[in-house]
């Protein structure tokens, strides 16, 4: 069973028409890449779903199954995600507006993190990671500049594990329930 919290923007229906079809296994990454290139999804066909926090950034649900759920995050200059991984899901976001910094980690052998990339993406730019491929992703744009992302977990995001730079093991972290 799938829920759409709202009626779902037109441009994403090939995407959500994929995604509802999934009723055994995770979604395909370099598919989740296609549909999200091919979508013409602006930040105004998700304006329902922008919400921004002064705290952090912000989780939106739009979409979910069992087998996926699709978040629209808002991110206020100088918010943050935890350097983490994604579990058991694949990941697959596009910028919609605004510049998106990812900062790609190598795992060390006592189970911290090194820096081994960094990239700027910007709005019509995708990004996406299998499951065990560890980031962080940043708004560091200057005062007042915000940025949204739509982002696509498959399986549905509930746990991953975060870490340090400062070198400790990785953590778990469970999604926040919804209320």
């Amino acid at each position: 069973m799938s829920t759409l919290l709202r009626p779902a923007p037109a441009a994403l229906a090939p995407l959500l028409s994929y995604l509802h079809g999934l009723t055994d296994r995770r979604a395909d990454l370099e598919v989740l890449q296609r549909l999200l290139t091919e979508s013409a999804v602006s930040v105004d066909d998700v304006a329902e779903f922008l919400h921004f926090e002064d705290r952090c950034y912000c989780r939106n649900l739009l979409a979910e199954s069992p087998w996926f759920n699709v978040l629209v995050l808002c991110w206020k200059s100088g918010q943050r995600s935890p350097i983490h991984d994604h579990a058991q899901s694949v990941c697959a976001f596009k910028v919609l507006t605004g510049v998106c910094s990812e900062v790609a980690y190598d795992l060390l052998p006592d189970g911290g993190v090194r820096p081994a990339r960094t990239r700027d993406y910007r709005a019509g730019e995708i990004v996406a990671s299998h499951d065990s491929e560890t980031h962080e992703v940043s708004n560091l744009q200057g005062d007042g500049a915000e940025l949204v992302t739509l982002h696509v977990y498959s399986p549905p995001l509930k746990t991953m594990r975060v870490y340090s730079p400062a070198g400790a093991a990785g953590a778990a972290w469970r999604a926040p329930e919804r209320s």
